[in-house]
């Protein structure tokens, strides 16, 4: 499964869980004062502002980090959890889970979209990411409009609650963690 978290909740889910591995995805001045410790041996920590205009004044994410995206979601067995965290759990993890569940499956963009809404209403993916994951992945499109049409999640106060995205479209265990 691939275990979907906020910062704030994800030492929790290290420590219940136990993932294999996991994606750090934060703002570049979160990377400096980020400590590591807790995650497991196997991690990759991205540093990448949350936006989705690559022509902005921040960093913004781009083909090389989505390529490291799919590459290390591509390292992690169907049987293993794989954690991916960022700030809020909002946007930057939901939109690195969508783009490593559907290189797993292809076809299922619009299936995979639907199952992270249900899964999590406040979900937003970062459309940038989404739309990079659909080039390099050669999705015609199908990525972009899938998360088009679950669009905006809706808003919170705070941290949006964990879930979970199977890994394989064949492991269909859905709930909050």
């Amino acid at each position: 499964m691939i275990l979907i978290s906020a910062l704030d909740n994800a030492p929790r889910l290290v420590a219940e869980r136990s993932p294999a591995r996991s994606l750090s995805l934060l703002a570049p001045w979160q990377k400096v004062v980020f400590d590591e410790s807790w995650l497991p041996a196997e991690r990759l920590i991205l540093a990448f502002n949350d936006v989705d205009v690559a022509a902005s004044v921040h960093v913004a994410p781009d083909e090389t980090i989505v390529r490291k995206i799919i590459e290390f979601g591509r390292g992690c067995g169907d049987d293993q959890d794989i954690l991916i965290h960022c700030w809020m759990g909002v946007s930057r993890s939901p939109a690195a889970a969508y783009a490593i569940a559907c290189e797993r499956a292809p076809g299922d963009e619009q299936l995979i979209a639907d199952d992270l809404r249900r899964r999590s209403p406040t979900a937003t993916p970062n459309r940038l990411i989404v739309a990079l994951a659909d080039d390099y992945l050669c999705r015609g499109g199908r990525m972009v409009d899938a998360i088009a049409r679950i669009g905006r999640g809706c808003d919170l106060d705070g941290d949006a609650s964990p879930f979970e995205l199977p890994l394989s479209r064949n492991r269909r265990s859905a709930h909050h963690i």
